[in-house]
Parts: structure tokens; sequence; C-alpha cells
């Protein structure tokens, strides 16, 4: 098998994992009036999102993903004691979402992350 047809097949059963968890929904508490983050969204904002991402060479879409991390992390002030890890938060248009939304519009597994 070539390695472009095993990256297209790669690329088909990522961008489904990503609809068959639209449909089911995140589950989580962040989106508005305390529902799902996955319901902000439309499937097309989120696939236009993911075939931008699956065109990026890996070490492109690490930085893509570190940039969008870094974007919304609490900056420590040097010298202070640190009370607690400092904690991430996810946002994606500006809108909070949870880390599964998060990895799932930048086609990212959990052990990638």
């Amino acid at each position: 098998m070539a390695e472009a047809d095993q990256g297209e097949m790669e690329n088909e059963a990522v961008i489904e994992k990503v609809k068959k968890f639209l449909n089911d929904g995140c589950g989580c508490a962040l989106g508005a009036k305390g529902g799902p983050c996955s319901e902000q969204f439309s499937e097309a904002v989120v696939l236009f999102n993911l075939y931008n991402c699956l065109e990026l060479s890996n070490d492109e879409l690490d930085l893509v993903v570190l940039a969008s991390i870094q974007a919304f992390t609490y900056s420590e002030a040097v010298g202070v004691k640190r009370s607690r890890s400092p904690r991430s938060f996810f946002y994606f248009q500006s809108l909070p979402i949870c880390k599964e939304m998060f990895l799932h519009f930048y086609g990212l597994s959990d052990s990638r992350f």
C-alpha cells in the first residue's frame, strides 16, 4: 500500500471519529447554560479546522497546538511561591472547551497530546 493511501485512510478514520464524537457530545458542562461545549460549534466549523490540521506536518501541528495552549495558559510571577500547579484552559474561537473537544478539534489522540 502506498504511503499516501495509508495517510488518507488514517485521516478518514480521524474524521469519522470526530463526527461520532460530535454526534454523541462531549458530556462536559463548559458550554452555554452549563451544557456540553461540543454543542457550541457546528460540524462544519469543527471539520473545517480538522481538515486544515490534517494538512499540516506533525511539526507544524505541534506548533499550532502549542500556540493555542500558550495563548490561554496562566502566567506565573517569577519569585513568588506557587500554591498549586497552574491549570490549563482550552478555548476555540474564544469559547471555553473541554480537553476532549480540544483534542478532536486538532485531530489529536490523548497519547499524542
